[in-house]
């Protein structure tokens, strides 16, 4: 018997709720509830971002730190026999600073190092992939080429690393230059230096790092969509209240406004980022590259706590309503007579601030000028809201002329809390950015004067270390080419500046000679007619004292542990020196004058990379948060366009209100911010950081880019402005 009375399925009294919610924020073609649902859209995006960073930071510095336990060497127990020799060295290629390792088994039980098939044999090297492709030449300037390390050897895919073993008549290893181990696989408590660490940062960095500037935007975006929209939503629950709903039945309704833009926002940065975990990812800017292999445990645990981040942003927006507010309270208020002081007081504060400890100098000033910026900087927004108001205000002056510029000139003068509000972000972050830049280009001086040097020495001079005895320095010398240059850093005494030495020919290869001093020795100005890129670079190799004289002999050349600095006649002939180098020294290292210099600073350079990375992310969420505001803004007050609707055809009145209401007055708000930051920019530059870069590109930028997002807002706001109006009738006439 068939049952033909089936009643309807009741959905329970949650679902119920959330279904109210749900229809109250997508009911009929009002576009300010898709402003709202974008909000909540780009909370979502910016929360899953947070928590993925956050769970990659954790995996990649937990597998990083796994195989650097791994590979760490053990050091021998006094009074023990070593199972091999272990000396750990650097090289450079381009900016970049890279280990070469170099080791010896004592023992045909000395296990081998991870990422290595085998022990290389004497005079040969396992060179890392990233190197081979970053440096061809590798291949055979270690040696000759074993193979590649594993990645199981590896800190990441991009590591350049060299495994090298000293041909057999280079000399033995020993004691005095290397590590006596027993193994591999040493805790990190123990003290053993790797080069390929030492510029790294601590795990914690980057959580600070990410927290504010991914966390912050996504709780703006969140309460600037709780707020959207705010007058019927506060109707609406208070009627609730009124009629005996509690917090819970409110919360609920609430939520429902929210469930289905923040799973979009979840899902849609969610998604390929859980397929980056399958995939691995090199990123921008920064071009750091993450092994799948180290986001496995990101296959099952991100797209789980996906549901956890949109649970809580969804009981975040609920919570958000649960206090009524008085329904009139989102009404317009009268302007007051007076406007609030304080913030002019604690800009104009934190301007003298800045400029005083600019003046002073050291490290209070450099305290006080950075209190200085702060404070400036957060009493900055309402200033140039009011002053985009004031701007407005005067445009509308004349009471005559075209109606859009009167409507909103006149709107825009009433809301200078709306143009502080989009044009915060611009304004802060534009100056603490420009502060960066500033900063970054001050501490890499040396660099940028060494990297000049390395572009005018055209690679064709090179210091070399590495000669123990005299064996070693002659056989390195017989096998450069024959017109290739020598000279010899020799330092007599303790406290004596080190002397260059080396034949005439070879002084003169530097620069045309005075003289060509065969006694004592002078310095570099006295012997050489002019001042070189060849004679400067004698500056880095001395550590800036130095004096010249000709060599007595050959052998002199042969003589002591100092560097050789070596002049050839083609860049290309340097792989000759190098080849030589690694050939006749169990230990070297070959490497333009000043490299050091360059490495360290670049260090800082990509430390600043991955600041604009996530700050640049940060920005955007903002500076979309605060047109977003605008224009939500601008569309509440749309409806008072509404009896003007049926004199007007097309959106061209709508677009020429939106322009006047808000592009001019945005537009003068952030050049305003823009010329703001360049003054505090101007203090660091005159003062603190004179060898600094100019912030003259980065602020140019980032007035272009909230310019064009000022222009997509305001044809926006004129077009769905548009639509929302010409979609009344009046009714009962």
């Amino acid at each position: 018997m068939t049952r033909t009375d089936a009643r309807p399925v009741r959905r329970g009294a949650t679902a119920q709720l959330l279904a109210v919610g749900r229809r109250a924020a997508g009911s009929g073609r009002d576009p300010r509830h898709a402003v709202q649902a974008l909000c909540l859209v780009l909370a979502g995006v910016a929360a899953a971002l947070l928590v993925w960073g956050v769970q990659v930071n954790a995996a990649v510095y937990g597998a990083r730190d796994a195989r650097t336990e791994a590979r760490l060497p053990v050091r021998t127990a006094p009074g023990s026999t070593p199972v091999a020799w272990w000396a750990d060295s650097s090289d450079t290629v381009g900016d970049r600073a890279f280990a070469v390792v170099t080791v010896e088994p004592v023992s045909e039980r000395a296990p081998v190092p991870p990422g290595l098939p085998r022990w290389p044999a004497p005079g040969e090297a396992f060179v890392s992939p990233a190197l081979l492709d970053a440096l061809p030449r590798s291949a055979d300037r270690y040696g000759r080429l074993a193979g590649a390390i594993a990645p199981s050897g590896l800190l990441d895919p991009g590591e350049l690393l060299v495994y090298r073993r000293p041909p057999a008549d280079a000399g033995a290893m020993d004691a005095d230059h290397a590590l006596a181990v027993s193994g591999f696989g040493a805790p990190f408590s123990d003290p053993t230096f790797e080069f390929n660490r030492a510029f790294d940062r601590a795990e914690a960095d980057l959580y600070w790092l990410m927290t504010p500037l991914l966390g912050l935007p996504a709780a703006v975006l969140l309460v600037v969509a709780s707020r959207l929209g705010a007058r019927g939503r506060d109707r609406r629950l208070a009627v609730l209240h009124a009629i005996g709903a509690g917090r819970s039945v409110r919360a609920r309704i609430a939520a429902g406004e929210c469930l289905r833009p923040l799973a979009v926002g979840v899902l849609v940065a969610g998604a390929p980022l859980t397929v980056v975990a399958f995939t691995g990812i090199t990123l921008p800017l920064t071009r750091y590259e993450i092994a799948a292999r180290d986001l496995a445990a990101l296959r099952w645990s991100f797209p789980l706590s996906l549901l956890a981040v949109w649970a809580l942003l969804c009981l975040a927006f609920a919570a958000l309503h649960l206090r009524i507010a008085d329904p009139s309270g989102a009404r317009p208020r009268p302007a007051q007579v007076r406007p609030s002081a304080w913030p002019g007081r604690v800009c104009g504060l934190g301007t003298l601030g800045a400029l005083w400890g600019a003046m002073l100098g050291g490290a209070w000033g450099v305290r006080l000028f950075s209190v200085g910026t702060v404070l400036a900087l957060a009493g900055l927004p309402p200033l140039i809201g009011r002053a985009a108001a004031r701007v407005s205000a005067a445009v509308t002056r004349r009471r005559e002329g075209d109606p859009a510029r009167l409507v909103g000139g006149r709107w825009a003068a009433a809301h200078p809390g709306v143009l502080a509000r989009s044009s915060a972000a611009i304004a802060v972050l534009l100056g603490l950015l420009a502060q960066v830049h500033i900063t970054v280009g001050e501490l890499t001086t040396e660099a940028r004067h060494a990297a000049v040097l390395a572009e005018r020495l055209d690679g064709r001079l090179v210091e070399v270390v590495g000669a123990r005895n005299a064996g070693q320095a002659g056989r390195f010398l017989a096998a450069l080419a024959p017109d290739a240059q020598v000279l010899r850093v020799v330092h007599p005494a303790e406290n004596a500046p080190p002397v260059v030495v080396g034949d005439c020919r070879a002084l003169a290869a530097l620069a045309p000679l005075r003289t060509c001093p065969s006694g004592a020795p002078l310095p570099v100005e006295q012997v050489f007619a002019e001042r070189t890129p060849r004679t400067e670079a004698l500056r880095w190799t001395t550590f800036g004292a130095a004096t010249v004289r000709a060599a007595a002999g050959p052998d002199e050349l042969r003589q002591g542990e100092g560097a050789f600095v070596v002049l050839v006649r083609e860049a290309g002939d340097v792989a000759g020196v190098e080849r030589a180098a690694y050939a006749s020294f169990p230990l070297t290292d070959v490497r333009v004058p000043g490299a050091e210099h360059v490495v360290g600073s670049a260090a800082r350079a990509r430390i600043a990379d991955w600041v604009l990375l996530i700050a640049g992310l940060g920005l955007g969420f903002l500076v979309l948060t605060g047109s977003a505001g605008l224009l939500h803004a601008f569309l509440d007050r749309a409806d008072e366009l509404r009896p003007m609707a049926g004199y007007t055809s097309g959106a061209g009145f709508h677009l020429r209100v939106a322009w006047w209401g808000m592009g001019v007055p945005t537009v003068c708000a952030v050049v305003l911010a823009t010329l703001f930051g360049g003054l505090l920019a101007s203090f660091n530059l005159a003062f603190l950081a004179p060898s600094g870069n100019s912030p003259a590109g980065l602020l140019g930028g980032g007035l272009a880019l909230a310019v064009l997002v000022c222009a997509a807002a305001t044809v926006a706001g004129g077009v769905l402005g548009a639509r929302y109006t010409h979609s009344w009738a009046p009714r009962g006439d």
